[in-house]
């Protein structure tokens, strides 16, 4: 079932069950595979870009598990469509900030990042918060970082796994705060004198 209907390749499924069996100490093949079946089929349900073969599967699997709970739940696209904020992207040398554009996008952030950011729907959609991406221009697909916004400032920013940012990261999302304070108080400036 893992190879026809998930995708995943001969060797490389044998050569991760070799590993999980070593460096997470599991013990039981039959139930690894069930507990690797299943994780392949919350995330094909959730978003078709979950990595298959993740560093650390248990705990990949339990947020997975949590992660295709929550997003059960049914959200207003156009109500989220509302509140997408482009003002909000910018680029900086390689790096460039993305606003998603539909729910799906987050789904898709939440699976690739393995972390709960796909719990903040309906805060976006409440306008308690927005949520950035960090990518890399030149393959803005691929997730970097994961962003959260308050009150015009970003108040989180986690790499994977939520690891901390690295230093060029750190600096590139302090560059962002400095940008949009200032796009922010210029718009202010300008309503004020019309």
């Amino acid at each position: 079932n893992l190879i026809e209907e998930h995708g995943y390749n001969a060797k490389s499924l044998l050569m991760y069950l070799d590993h999980l069996k070593t460096f997470e100490a599991i013990e039981g093949m039959d139930w690894l595979l069930r507990e690797l079946e299943d994780y392949a089929k919350m995330m094909k349900e959730i978003s078709p870009k979950f990595d298959k073969y993740p560093k650390h599967f248990l705990t990949t699997h339990k947020i997975a598990s949590r992660n295709y709970n929550r997003l059960k739940q049914q959200f207003n696209e156009e109500k989220f469509k509302d509140r997408i904020n482009l003002d909000m992207e910018h680029t900086f040398g390689k790096f460039c900030f993305i606003y998603p554009k539909c729910i799906q996008d987050i789904k898709d952030e939440s699976v690739q990042m393995s972390n709960c950011v796909s719990s903040y729907v309906q805060r976006v959609i409440d306008g308690q918060c927005d949520i950035l991406f960090l990518r890399y221009k030149d393959s803005q697909d691929k997730s970097l970082v994961t962003i959260e916004v308050r009150n015009g400032e970003i108040v989180q920013a986690l790499q994977r796994y939520n690891h901390p940012l690295t230093k060029e990261q750190k600096e590139i999302v302090d560059k962002w705060n400095k940008w949009y304070a200032n796009k922010i108080r210029n718009n202010v400036n300008k309503e004020s004198e019309e």
